[in-house]
């Protein structure tokens, strides 16, 4: 019995840091000290699976002392130890949690020490002796030159931590196996070797790609492509129309109408990606345009940002999930978020580029981000710069985080966009920046191990885990804003011909507007009339246009419309706005712009 125990610990465990999501202890968890606020944590069940874990472990510990007579006190003691350290797990605080360990370590010293005197084979002592030793010293080791600052916290410790429990565990294995046959023993090996040979195909992550290999799936693809840019008209011209309404000032029943949307501004339907992908639609139309299509270009841009900095855009940020608790409070955009102020950036880059105004830049001019008590944080474009760049230079592989300790592909290239941009303005150069995160992320995102995609859907930065798991829209909008900022051209073709060996035509054609596939390995479920769109405007920008005619074909059919000199996508209010300027930004992809061509330093 005490062996199942095991094996059901070690499942749930297991299972744990494996399900969609990852097991984060600086994540707030379901128990009397802390909740799982399951409107925010998508899949919050890994939680669920430690606790569930950590109690079969105390029952199997409980039930081994008691076969193999030892010190009963000092079972109880470890097991106490193990459940409270799953009701209380590190982000309710460190003293806390380390108390809880501190009493499993003296329970389970307890059992060791009645063993070790009462033990009659010398061989057997010796052995677990070292084995129990060994990692023990290396573990207040590595504490003590943590203390004194002489050494790195991770890896030492917990590896050292983890040598421990195993070795423990394995130990009181030994001890529950005595008497049985030798069947019985190779089972119980084969049951445990089952979990540590998964646990090292899926934790090991070896580094995928390099930008080398990645370029050498390119192919015969261009580094530099060459486009006929056509003049702006028609469609063209009626996109920029809707443009110009729907981000401007409208009645309080079309504001309702097209902005009401988002609800906690969690999801991927926000205001913040409406507005931007705006801004990026009215650029794609602008870049070919003549002096004229310009200045409307601007209008634009500029109602997209007098939008973006409104307080029910950013205010999500300020829950306690996220920031709004911590003493930078109510800056948005001072660490993490990139979510918001990568586009943010973004749009602010393309209103310079393309109106000359300097208002946001710096030297008294800038913004402010106002809370609801008064409170107020003054940004301007280059204290954002800094901020971004900041949190580059200093996180472990250049990215930033969007959500607390959550790390996506797409929404980092938003800012590298921008400082292109900026670069091309003659601000600065963080091209050494941009360099660091696309070689981590080349060898880090790609080949999800469940498919799904092209690229991971999200890397957990405090648990060091990529969810394994893509996603095709997701590659649409990566492949997209990848192509305008890449090193080589070449690496974002490559990455989209791996997502266009991912599609799912059936899906894709069926051009739904309601979000399908909804699951454990599909969070973040998009309609696939969205994805449609999104994957169009990637494989245009990569130059493979008979996908992108197949795609738009098929939305075009169904939600199309020319209304009073104006077009748009007749979708759902939440992704009515961003789908029509993915669409817009397809239509002026096929007319010849490149957002590669407007971030490009000039020669």
């Amino acid at each position: 019995m005490s062996l199942l125990l095991g094996l059901a610990a070690a499942s749930f465990v297991m299972a744990m840091a494996v399900f969609p999501g990852g097991y984060d202890p600086a994540l707030r968890m379901m128990s009397s000290l802390g909740r799982t606020e399951i409107r925010l944590v998508e899949y919050p069940w890994s939680f669920y699976f430690f606790v569930a874990g950590m109690l079969f472990s105390a029952c199997g510990v409980v039930l081994c002392a008691h076969n193999a007579r030892l010190s009963a006190w000092g079972a109880w003691l470890n097991a106490v130890g193990l459940v409270a350290i799953a009701l209380a797990p590190e982000n309710n605080g460190q003293i806390l949690h380390g108390a809880c360990c501190t009493i499993a370590a003296i329970g389970g010293l307890a059992m060791f020490v009645r063993w070790f005197r009462e033990e009659e084979s010398r061989r057997y002592r010796g052995v677990w002796a070292a084995l129990l030793v060994i990692p023990f010293a290396s573990l207040i080791a590595g504490l003590v030159c943590h203390a004194l600052k002489l050494t790195a916290f991770a890896p030492w410790v917990p590896l050292s931590q983890k040598a421990l429990i195993l070795s423990f565990a394995a130990w009181l294995l030994s001890l529950d196996l005595r008497g049985v046959g030798k069947g019985a023993r190779a089972f119980a090996a084969i049951c445990l070797l089952v979990p540590v040979a998964l646990a090292l195909s899926l934790f090991a992550r070896p580094d995928g790609p390099s930008l080398e290999d990645v370029l050498a799936e390119a192919g015969d693809a261009d580094e530099e492509e060459s486009v006929t840019a056509l003049p702006v008209a028609g469609d063209e011209l009626s996109g920029l129309a809707w443009l110009e309404w729907v981000t401007g000032p409208l009645s309080a029943d079309e504001e309702r109408e097209f902005w009401n949307i988002g609800g906690s501004q969690h999801g991927i339907f926000a205001k913040r990606y409406n507005i931007a992908f705006a801004g990026y639609a009215a650029a794609a139309i602008g870049m070919r345009g003549d002096g004229q299509v310009r200045t409307r270009v601007g209008k634009v841009l500029g109602n997209c940002l007098s939008r973006m900095i409104r307080r029910d855009v950013w205010a999500y940020s300020q829950s306690r999930d996220y920031w709004g608790d911590k003493p930078w409070a109510p800056d948005p955009c001072y660490r993490e978020n990139v979510m918001y102020t990568g586009h943010l950036l973004h749009l602010l880059a393309l209103y310079e580029y393309f109106t000359g105004d300097r208002r946001y830049h710096c030297n008294g001019g800038g913004w402010d981000f106002e809370w609801k008590d008064g409170r107020k944080v003054h940004y301007d474009v280059e204290k954002l710069i800094a901020v971004t760049v900041r949190q580059m230079r200093k996180g472990p592989n250049g990215g930033v985080s969007c959500e607390p300790g959550l790390m996506f592909f797409p929404c980092n290239c938003h800012p590298h966009v921008a400082l292109s941009i900026f670069r091309r303005l003659g601000y600065g150069n963080w091209s050494a920046d941009a360099a660091r995160w696309e070689k981590w992320a080349i060898a880090h995102y790609l080949s999800p191990s469940f498919g799904g995609g092209a690229l991971n859907m999200v890397y957990h930065v405090r648990g060091n885990f990529m969810y394994p798991r893509g996603q095709s829209g997701l590659d649409g909008w990566s492949a997209l804003w990848y192509e305008a900022w890449a090193s080589d051209r070449r690496l974002a073709v490559a990455l989209w011909r791996r997502a266009r060996q991912n599609l799912d035509w059936a899906w894709l054609e069926s051009c739904g507007d309601k979000p399908e596939g909804a699951g454990c390995c599909d969070p973040q479920p998009v309609p696939p009339s969205v994805a449609a769109v999104f994957l169009a405007a990637a494989a245009r920008a990569c130059s493979d246009a008979e996908t992108a005619e197949r795609l738009e074909r098929a939305v075009d059919m169904r939600y199309l419309r020319r209304e009073g000199g104006m077009l748009s996508l007749d979708l759902d209010r939440r992704w009515r706005i961003g789908a029509t300027a993915m669409r817009l930004i397809s239509l002026a992809e096929s007319n010849g712009s490149r957002f590669r061509a407007l971030s490009r330093c000039k020669p």
